[in-house]
């Protein structure tokens, strides 16, 4: 029986690259998924994951990331057993960033049985500015990357 997985795209899509996992999202439902795969957008709080990956089997989170690594290059941690809630933070318009929801749901022993995380760094974050360049152009690399961990995590 396949596993149901939810596949979470979090983002502001009015802060330029911190769209890329709302637009990752979209473009994957464009993708013939099986039904134990969703595919859902976030633009509230991280706090709301804990309602949203509820009942999953996995989780996929897809997210724009802000560190040293250049512009575009997408990222996976297995937040299953530990990622450091560091790797998973950036600089964040919300009071709590996808990391301290998952430690919160470590914590709370809500999480699913495996949760993933792929980040795509970053350029530009200003109120208004498009998705940078780099991040259009390395999106496709990040769909394929989703939507294989997705099927994988599912069984299909």
């Amino acid at each position: 029986m396949p596993r149901r997985v939810i596949v979470i795209g979090v983002g502001n899509r009015l802060r330029g690259d911190d769209a890329a996992g709302l637009e990752a999202v979209r473009r994957l439902r464009d993708r013939r998924l099986p039904a134990s795969i969703t595919a859902t957008a976030h633009e509230g709080e991280a706090i709301e994951l804990q309602e949203l990956w509820d009942g999953a089997d996995a989780v996929v989170l897809v997210d724009a990331l802000s560190s040293d690594a250049p512009a575009g290059t997408v990222r996976r941690f297995d937040a299953s057993h530990g990622a450091p809630a560091s790797a998973l933070s950036r600089s964040s318009s919300h009071a709590i960033g996808i990391g301290d929801a998952v430690e919160l749901g470590r914590v709370l022993g809500t999480l699913p049985a495996a949760l993933v995380v792929y980040g795509i760094e970053g350029a530009r974050f200003e109120l208004g500015a498009p998705l940078s360049d780099e991040v259009a152009s390395a999106l496709d690399e990040l769909i394929a990357a989703v939507h294989e961990e997705a099927l994988r995590l599912a069984g299909a």
